[in-house]
């Protein structure tokens, strides 16, 4: 599957700077995006390469969306505070 979406430079940039893998899944909230450890990858994921840490994508999501933004961060964010 080839992802029709967009990735932020701002989430990007956030990405290579953590040093850390994310997955983006679902929540109450909407999308968000979570740190490897918090959610696992699923072997069903995209993977996409960000620098040198990897972006999972569930394959439910990836049909969804259109643009992953730094709201998707703030959710995880906000859920750490």
């Amino acid at each position: 599957m080839i992802p029709s979406f967009t990735i932020d430079e701002k989430v990007r940039a956030y990405i290579r700077k953590s040093g850390k893998d994310f997955r983006l899944c679902t929540s109450p909230e909407g999308p968000v995006l979570l740190p490897i450890g918090t959610a696992e990858p699923k072997s069903s994921d995209l993977k996409i390469l960000i620098g040198s840490n990897i972006l999972y994508v569930s394959k439910l999501q990836a049909k969804y969306i259109k643009k992953i933004e730094w709201p998707m961060i703030e959710r995880f964010l906000n859920q750490e505070s």
